[in-house]
């Protein structure tokens, strides 16, 4: 007599024959566009009894999908969003801006500024200290940057002349 159980999983369509002939399919897709998760399925996996180790087998493929389930969706879907300056925006004297707040590597700044007098360049530490740009340093003009942090120091400047000097400039630690 076999045993069946429920297991929420992630859906990924099946490519070729089962991976065997003791497990199988029945699944019922389900989703909401209210969440941002992956479409999931609710799928029953109907053993066949195989002697004394079919009960144990089945209770730790069941628990390894349980941990899986809980490490894929306890992380965060997206980073965090910070508008640098606030509600100033990307100006004059941001540069202590960044007090106070943590950042992960994968948040996002922000960078909200007129593009005709400003701009965002991404620079070395070199570059943030001197207030200059280094070659091949990345250079936005639109107005309206999203910036994804990496991990450890990030560095942007304004560099038209004067404005960095002015304290047009962060220094961002994402851990």
């Amino acid at each position: 007599m076999g045993a069946t159980f429920l297991l929420l999983a992630p859906i990924q369509p099946l490519k070729g024959p089962p991976p065997s002939s003791a497990l199988k399919y029945q699944g019922i897709a389900s989703h909401s566009h209210n969440f941002s998760f992956p479409l999931l399925a609710i799928s029953t996996l109907e053993m066949s009894s195989e002697g004394r180790g079919s009960a144990g087998r089945a209770m730790l493929l069941i628990m390894v999908a349980v941990i899986y389930l809980l490490i894929q969706y306890s992380a965060p879907v997206h980073g965090a969003t910070y508008t640098v300056g606030g509600s100033a925006g990307w100006t004059f004297n941001s540069a202590n801006w960044p007090k106070g707040k943590r950042f992960r590597a994968g948040d996002v700044l922000a960078f909200n500024y007129d593009s005709k007098v400003h701009n965002v360049v991404a620079v070395n530490e070199g570059g943030y200290s001197s207030c200059t740009t280094p070659a091949g340093a990345k250079v936005y003009q639109s107005g309206k940057e999203q910036i994804k942090l990496v991990k450890g120091q990030n560095f942007f400047i304004c560099n038209y002349a004067g404005h960095c000097e002015s304290g047009m400039k962060i220094a961002v630690n994402a851990v």
